[in-house]
C-alpha cells in the first residue's frame, strides 16, 4: 500500500518564504550601509566646536543690506533682519519713504514672503526650494540661519574626516559624508572664516569677514558675509550695521500675519 506523501501546508510555505525575504533584505542593508567609522580624535573635537558654537546662540537682531545677483540681474534690499535659532528669521526691506518693499518670515513650519506694493504673499513650507525663492539659495532654514548669524552646522553623519595645514586663508577642517564634501577654515578662535560644500546638492562657498573686535557682539558676528555658488550663477551678500546678539527679543517678533485684503497664495 502506498503511503502519500504529506504536502507542507501553503500558510506555512509562504511564512517560510516571507522570514527568508525579511533575512535577505535586512542583511542587505546591513551590507550596504555599514556603521560609519569613528572620525579621528582632533577632527571630532574641530567638528564638535563648531557644533557647540551654533547651538550657543541665541538671536541676532540688526540693520542689514541685502545684495543678490543672478542671471546678470541686480537687487539690493535694507531692512532689519532678526534670526533666531533653531530655524526662525525675519527680514524686512525698507522703502526709503512708506511701507515695506518686502516682508520674509521663517519658521520652522512655513515661509512666508509679502510682496508689500503688489499686494501679494505665498505661504510655502519651510524647504530649501522655499528659500531659493526668496534669497536665490535653496538651504534648509536652519542652516540659512546659522550662516547669517556667522555660525557653520558641521556636516550631518561624516563618513571621514581630516584636518588640514593653513593655507592663506587659515588651517581648515573637511568632512565628507553622503551630503558631499564640506571643508571650514577657522580663525585662531576656532571660528568659520569660510566654508565650501562640493559634490553635494548646492556647491557653494561662504566667505565671513569679521571684526578685529567688537563689544557689543565679542566678535561673533561677521561684519560681512559673501555666500557664492560654486557655478557662478549667484551671489548674494549680506552687510551687517549695528548687531546685537543674545538679546532674548520675543519670538513673535519674527512672525508674520498678512493683513486682511492682501492676495494670499498657499502651496502649504
Amino acid at each position: 500500500m502506498r503511503v502519500p506523501s504529506r504536502r507542507p501546508r501553503r500558510s506555512s510555505r509562504r511564512g517560510s518564504l516571507a522570514l527568508l525575504l525579511l533575512l535577505t533584505l535586512t542583511l542587505g542593508a546591513c551590507a550596504s550601509a555599514p556603521p560609519a567609522p569613528p572620525l579621528p580624535p582632533n577632527v571630532e573635537a574641530e567638528r564638535l566646536r563648531l557644533e557647540d558654537a551654533w547651538q550657543s546662540f541665541g538671536d541676532l537682531r540688526s540693520l542689514a543690506e541685502i545684495a543678490i545677483r543672478q542671471r546678470g540681474r541686480s537687487q539690493r534690499f535694507n531692512g532689519a533682519l532678526l534670526l533666531k535659532r533653531p530655524a526662525s528669521l525675519r527680514f524686512e526691506a525698507l522703502s526709503p519713504f512708506g511701507p515695506p518693499l518686502l516682508v520674509v518670515a521663517a519658521r520652522p513650519e512655513q515661509v512666508t514672503i509679502w510682496e508689500v506694493p503688489a499686494g501679494r504673499a505665498y505661504l510655502l513650507p519651510s524647504t530649501p526650494d522655499a528659500n531659493r525663492r526668496w534669497l536665490g539659495l535653496a538651504l534648509p532654514t536652519e542652516d540659512l540661519v546659522a550662516l547669517l548669524a556667522g555660525h557653520v552646522r558641521p556636516l550631518r553623519a561624516p563618513r571621514s574626516g581630516t584636518l588640514l595645514p593653513a593655507d592663506e586663508v587659515g588651517p581648515s577642517v573637511r568632512l565628507s559624508g553622503d551630503e558631499g564634501t564640506q571643508r571650514t577654515w577657522l580663525d585662531p578662535a576656532g571660528r568659520p572664516l569660510k566654508v565650501e560644500w562640493t559634490e553635494g546638492k548646492n556647491p557653494m562657498r561662504v566667505t565671513f569677514t569679521r571684526p578685529a573686535s567688537d563689544p557689543a557682539t565679542g566678535g561673533s558676528v561677521p561684519r560681512a558675509i559673501a555666500l557664492v555658488t560654486l557655478d557662478g550663477r549667484l551671489e548674494v551678500s549680506v552687510t551687517y550695521r549695528d548687531p546685537a546678539v543674545d538679546t532674548g527679543f520675543d519670538p513673535a517678533l519674527v512672525t508674520l500675519d498678512v493683513p486682511q485684503g492682501v492676495e494670499i497664495q498657499d502651496f502649504r
